[in-house]
């Protein structure tokens, strides 16, 4: 088990098979898509109660080559807002939901990539993005997490790659 999956009490970060099936509203509200039904996504849930788990945050993982892509972040703000304001409370203080389900994910996937690309225009979303562990790179937008030692040639490498994509 990720030792960072339960921050808080009545929260879990977890990785769920069908990301769609939780989140699906949610995505085609912010983006004017259906949510990616590929990849590896977590998600953030408030347990209301014993019969309630509200998804409250959601990040798409997906491998490309030896690389990790985090895309399509999400938080329902209306869902954190009817949370106890206690809880709300301390979300705040250490940093926020999204914070906590990147560093969940860097934990999960450390063994599966070389290093974690994001991509993001919004300004919130790229300081909380460094406050987890992402670095801005040459490129506009893109930024890249190496928690692994790599050699100055491979991270430019690594970088040139995933930006030729495009956003993701």
């Amino acid at each position: 088990m990720n030792p960072l999956s339960h921050p808080f009490e009545n929260i879990l970060i977890t990785t769920v098979d069908d990301g769609p099936f939780f989140i699906d509203e949610l995505f085609q509200r912010v983006f004017a898509d259906p949510a990616p039904s590929y990849g590896n996504s977590v998600i953030c849930f408030y347990r209301k109660n014993r019969h309630q788990f509200i998804p409250l945050c959601y990040v798409n993982f997906t491998l490309y080559d030896e690389v990790m892509l985090a895309g399509g972040a999400i938080t329902d703000a209306f869902a954190f807002r009817n949370m106890p304001q206690s809880l709300i409370s301390d979300v705040k203080k250490v940093g926020g939901i999204y914070l906590h389900v990147l560093k969940f994910s860097f934990h999960q996937f450390r063994n599966d990539c070389e290093a974690y690309f994001g991509y993001t225009a919004n300004k919130l979303s790229l300081e909380v993005a460094i406050k987890a562990g992402f670095a801005p790179t040459k490129y506009e937008h893109l930024v890249a997490n190496f928690h692994k030692p790599l050699a100055p040639e491979r991270k430019s490498f690594l970088i040139d790659k995933v930006h030729a994509i495009g956003p993701f």
